[in-house]
This record gives C-alpha cells, sequence and structure tokens, in this order.
C-alpha cells in the first residue's frame, strides 16, 4: 500500500478513499482516533474520504486496496 492508492474500508461503513501517506506504525493520538487501546501499536495510512473530505487515520488490515497507483 503506497500513496495515491484507492483504498475501501472491509467493514463498517465501506466508505472509499485515497491513501496519502506511507504505512507507518501508529501514535496514542491515532489510537484515540482509531478507538483502540493507548499502548497498542497498529500499521496504519492516512486516507482521504472520498466525498467528505475527511482526513481519517485507519489500520491497514481493516482497508481494501481497489486500485493502485502508478
Amino acid at each position: 500500500m503506497k500513496v495515491g492508492d484507492l483504498v475501501k474500508e472491509n467493514w463498517g461503513l465501506k466508505r472509499v478513499g485515497v491513501v496519502l501517506s506511507s504505512i507507518r506504525c501508529s501514535t496514542a493520538r491515532d489510537n484515540w482516533k482509531m478507538g483502540v487501546m493507548y499502548g497498542d501499536v497498529h500499521p496504519v495510512v492516512d486516507v482521504l474520504i472520498s466525498g467528505t473530505g475527511e482526513k481519517a487515520v485507519c489500520d491497514i488490515d481493516q482497508l481494501e486496496l481497489l486500485n493502485e497507483s502508478r
């Protein structure tokens, strides 16, 4: 997964978005936004959600790759 890839959440609202950052380890602030334990470490990316303009932090295990950027 890299910057520019088109992804879809594979749970919940199944929103579609574009990846804005490379894969990184989650921080305490990311964990708060995702609703997971403070000390947990997850591989995450920033995603621009289509239609809302919202920038969300998403765990890569909960994203489905729809189309790769070149």
